[in-house]
């Protein structure tokens, strides 16, 4: 290998890809980087954590409605889902409370005491505007709604509950909001969200500073240099544009299907009212033969 190919610049890798952020967040021994992010995100201290699911399952990487998610425990009583999520947040909302049943239900059936069940918090992490709020970090829980005026009742409570239970929260972080806020005040939270992101001048800042995220970025060089590493990111990225153009696609089917329905039912009206073949070819886009079809039917 020659000097030039020695110091060529390896590309690397997007953190906010889902392969690349389980590789490193989820990683064995890397307990130390994901409770850096969390204690960022959720603003607590961990003392425990202990990551559930470090495995990537070998078919998960070409099935392109896969999820890579992390399943943790932090405290010994708070269990975690992180997604990150690029893309496909179709029902999103529906998908965040179905991955909080799975851990409620679940940890419910090793206790089997309800009393016993242990907090869950399911922080999704992705790169598209998915909420019409003025935060890139959104906080949901059960809260009760205002009480109705006819269906008050005066029981001397001064402070009512807000919440059914504090047992489950969402964490909503939209990178796209974020980055266009540009938001620099310097915490933690914010140093994580510009290296998930890719900004090189905030990568090259804590590559110069001890902690978590320097260990987080030189490992993911590390990683971006390996490449089988590099051939996994390719086809797992594949598989999502394959699913994208897909969707898309059948968008558009569907689109161009509805407005030719809605092209015959113009059609067919006319017709009754005995418009004469040129003008509703001119109005609907229809060909004479398909206008006279319409008129057979």
């Amino acid at each position: 290998m020659n000097n030039s190919e020695k110091t060529k610049k390896v590309e690397i890798l997007p953190l906010s890809n889902d392969y690349v952020f389980k590789r490193i967040f989820a990683k064995g021994g890397n307990e130390r980087i994901l409770k850096s992010l969390l204690e960022a995100i959720l603003e607590i201290e961990i003392q425990k954590i202990e990551i559930k699911n470090p495995e990537i399952p070998k078919e998960s990487i070409k099935e392109k409605l896969s999820i890579l998610d992390i399943k943790a425990e932090i405290n010994g009583n708070i269990m975690l889902d992180i997604e990150m999520q690029v893309g496909n947040t179709t029902a999103i909302d529906k998908r965040l409370v179905v991955y909080s049943s799975k851990l409620v239900a679940g940890d419910i059936k090793v206790s089997e005491k309800y009393p016993d069940a242990k907090n869950t918090i399911v922080i999704c992490i992705t790169t598209d505007n998915i909420l019409k709020r003025n935060a890139y970090l959104s906080i949901a829980k059960l809260k009760f709604e205002k009480t109705q005026e006819k269906r008050y009742a005066e029981m001397g409570y001064e402070k009512e509950d807000e919440y059914l239970t504090d047992m489950i929260s969402y964490y909503i972080i939209e990178l796209t909001k974020f980055k266009e806020n540009k938001p620099r005040t310097g915490d933690l939270l914010e140093k994580w969200l510009l290296v998930i992101g890719g900004d090189e001048e905030m990568m090259k800042k804590c590559k110069k500073e001890e902690g978590e995220i320097k260990e987080a970025i030189e490992q993911l060089e590390e990683m971006s240099a390996d490449e089988k590493e590099r051939e996994i990111y390719e086809i797992r990225e594949r598989s999502r544009l394959v699913y994208n153009t897909e969707m898309y696609e059948a968008k558009k089917k569907g689109i161009e299907e509805g407005e030719l329905k809605k092209s015959k039912e113009i059609a067919k009206k006319m017709l009754e009212k005995n418009v004469d073949i040129e003008t509703i070819e001119e109005i609907t886009g229809l060909t004479k033969e398909e206008i006279e079809d319409i008129r057979k039917e």
